[in-house]
């Protein structure tokens, strides 16, 4: 696992009683060494991605996890209204980036090209892309995960070639607010065939592959027991800052 991670992604939400609602006393600073040693440590793999305009006043709150974008800009600047650049997320302290959600490709008609315009974009600009893929409730029903899958990933990666981490989330689009998940065994599964294709095709040396996907506090610890599976990018349920907690806590315990 070389860069285990569970996100936290709020969407276009503002949490259950504001961002200092959000934060919980464990993940404030006792301005101690020693607590800030000890709370860097523990947070280290807590990912947090706000809609953007909550970026400052989140970083000025919790000062221990990544703070990552939503989105980026496949392009670096000019007359592109409404686009956010790389460089703009990293000013406002944001250490990586999702690209590709579902969501984008569904009410914004984004494609593997795109995603994979900004997939370069962040291994340049030193971001860390989490980069996801899944398939429909018809794919799934017909058996042509893999099948979709594949195409998704030799679409985005091919010809990338990268020392730098990347990472990929499997949310299968069926799953993503409906309370449906896949078995943990088919998931973990899935997670080592999308490392052994992207493998295949491209020259990456740190790979993690997480999941999302209606993961919550009751079926998280399932998801991280299992071998493959990384990390989580955790939606509704991210939106209670206890809940999300609790499952990050839930993640340490079997990491």
């Amino acid at each position: 696992m070389s860069h285990p991670l569970v996100i936290a992604n709020w969407k276009m939400n503002i949490p259950s009683g504001g961002i200092s609602g959000w934060i919980q006393s464990e993940m404030v600073s006792k301005n101690e060494e020693e607590d800030f040693d000890n709370k860097s440590s523990h947070f280290k793999f807590m990912g947090i991605a706000p809609p953007i305009s909550h970026l400052t006043e989140l970083k000025n709150l919790f000062k221990f996890g990544l703070l990552g974008a939503q989105d980026i800009s496949r392009f670096n600047d000019g007359a592109k209204t409404g686009d956010i650049s790389a460089d703009m997320v990293i000013d406002k302290g944001c250490t990586f980036s999702i690209l590709g959600h579902s969501e984008r490709r569904e009410f914004y008609n984004e494609t593997n090209s795109h995603v994979s315009e900004k997939l370069r974009i962040c291994l340049e600009k030193n971001i860390v892309p989490v980069v996801c893929i899944g398939e429909s409730l018809e794919d799934y029903n017909a058996g042509k995960t893999l099948e979709v899958l594949d195409m998704q990933l030799k679409e985005i990666f091919a010809s990338i070639s990268t020392k730098k981490t990347v990472v990929i989330a499997y949310e299968p689009v069926w799953a993503i607010g409906s309370g449906k998940t896949p078995t943990v065994d088919e998931v973990n599964n899935i997670h080592q065939h999308i490392k052994d294709i992207v493998q295949s095709i491209a020259e990456i040396e740190a790979i993690s592959v997480i999941y999302g996907g209606s993961v919550n506090c009751e079926n998280a610890k399932s998801f991280f027991q299992q071998t493959n599976i990384d990390g989580a990018l955790i939606g509704g349920a991210s939106l209670n800052g206890k809940d999300f907690l609790d499952i990050y806590n839930d993640f340490l315990e079997t990491f």
